[in-house]
């Protein structure tokens, strides 16, 4: 068995900006997480007959993937003969991004012929994905009163499951932003590699790989770019991938991944999907095969698209959990259109000032120099206080002329009244905002903590 964890993200600066090089955003990896763990088990199968189960075992894997927190399981049959992953005609739903991480893991994992030959023997395999609460309003398990606290979430037990719709049956999901699509995919992405490595006993290679610090370097990249390209695929478009990113390099200062490296790649995978099995089907997977590992392993993704950034023990983020949620994809495009017309009648002008978009590239790198890499008692915060107040009404006013709910009203309320509390750096709505979790970075004392706790 082996099991993997992905962290959640919080964008605290860079929101629509790090969409578009040379762009920075600053990430936040938080302590919550999503677990994969993978073994070896039995599935279900709805098409395979007795009379053929003998043979097509030894061409097929049958995968079971556990949900619990959803409520769901998703049973798949891959067929390594032609690379198909077939979705059982049982499962209740679709989930796109355990759907296609698998598909595109199995034929990066599964296409070499020598790869084929030594893993022939695994037949079957058994997911179970799990979350931290926090990833998902936790208020349906709270008391029904006015005196929540984050001493009463801290006691919720683990992994609780998400409410059911009373009348569809079906969970009710209110996220709270902190990237779970991202998690979960990065997640389900290590685990499998780390499986398929660990499970063909490759001792020579793993010996190889723990004396090797650039081996252990070169893993790491490949699930980040992995990761990546199935995030895009499920998502059907290319994001910033700053989610994925914090993913697996916890808190730094992103720069996107060129635009251009990925829309092959998914033109292919899309096609893929049309093909039957047939002669040109399998020149088909061959040559998928050889540009996902050209994409992976060979074409240089960015090299200073991480940058390392510690925060100080003593600053420490909060999360209020509102019980909202927005659509991150929807409201950027709305932003990048405002962007684009406000572009085209600047240069008729000749004026190459975008209102608020131009003021907030020169501010969200003023965080990151203001962020102390030690803690001290006379650490200069007053800056970087007076840089997130900045940020927030920029980001608030372009979403404005916009149309997009950046920061709205009730969000707008609650971070006032939570910035002028003692010891609060800032409140703000983090990433694309809406009406996602209000983040409060904060110093770390106790009564700071409970003062937040009580206005909230």
């Amino acid at each position: 068995k082996v099991t993997v964890s992905a962290p959640g993200k919080v964008l605290l600066a860079g929101g629509y900006l790090v969409l578009e090089a040379p762009n920075a955003g600053f990430v936040v990896a938080a302590d919550k997480r999503f677990y994969t763990s993978v073994r070896s088990g039995g599935g279900s199968s709805d098409d395979t007959t007795s009379t053929d189960k003998k043979d097509d075992d030894k061409n097929k894997i049958i995968i079971r993937v556990d949900s619990p927190q959803f409520h769901s399981t998703w049973n798949y049959k891959y067929d390594k003969s032609n690379r198909r992953l077939i979705p059982s005609s049982d499962n209740e739903s679709v989930n796109p991004f355990v759907e296609k991480t698998l598909r595109v893991c199995l034929i990066y994992l599964l296409s070499s012929s020598q790869q084929q030959q030594q893993q022939c023997d695994i037949t079957s395999l058994k997911i179970l994905i799990r979350a931290d609460n926090d990833f998902y309003s936790v208020l349906p398990h709270l008391p029904s009163t006015n005196n929540r606290t984050p001493a009463d979430v801290a006691a919720l037990p683990c992994f609780l499951p998400c409410p059911k719709h009373p009348d569809t049956g079906k969970a009710v999901v209110h996220k709270t932003g902190l990237g779970s699509s991202a998690a979960l995919t990065t997640s389900l992405v290590g685990a499998l590699i780390h499986y398929f490595r660990r499970s063909h006993q490759q001792q020579q290679h793993e010996e190889e790989q723990k004396s090797s610090s650039s081996s252990s370097s070169s893993l790491s990249a490949i699930i980040h770019n992995l990761a990546q390209i199935c995030h895009c695929f499920a998502q059907g478009k290319v994001g910033s991938g700053f989610d994925v990113s914090a993913a697996c390099h916890g808190t730094h200062v992103y720069k996107r991944f060129p635009k251009c490296l990925l829309p092959d790649l998914l033109q292919q995978l899309d096609e893929y999907e049309n093909y039957i099995e047939s002669d040109k089907s399998k020149n088909h997977h061959q040559s998928l095969y050889e540009t996902l590992r050209s994409s992976v392993e060979l074409v240089p993704w960015k090299e200073d698209m991480v940058e390392a950034l510690k925060l100080p023990n003593d600053l420490q983020l909060i999360l209020a959990d509102v019980r909202g949620g927005s659509e991150s994809p929807s409201m950027a495009r709305t932003v990048l259109k405002w962007k684009a017309e406000e572009r085209n009648k600047n240069n008729e002008n000749n004026n190459n000032e975008i209102p608020h978009w131009t003021t907030l590239s020169k501010l969200n790198p003023k965080i990151v120099e203001s962020i102390p890499s030690e803690w001290s008692s006379d650490s200069p915060l007053t800056s970087l206080r007076n840089d997130f107040l900045q940020i927030r009404n920029e980001l608030r006013l372009m979403g404005e002329v916009a149309g997009v709910p950046i920061e709205p009203p009730p969000q707008q309320e609650l971070c006032d009244a939570t910035s002028k509390l003692p010891g609060v750096i800032t409140a703000l709505v983090p990433g694309a905002g809406g009406y996602d979790a209000v983040a409060c970075l904060y110093i770390d004392r106790p009564s700071v903590v409970e003062s937040i706790g009580e206005l909230w």
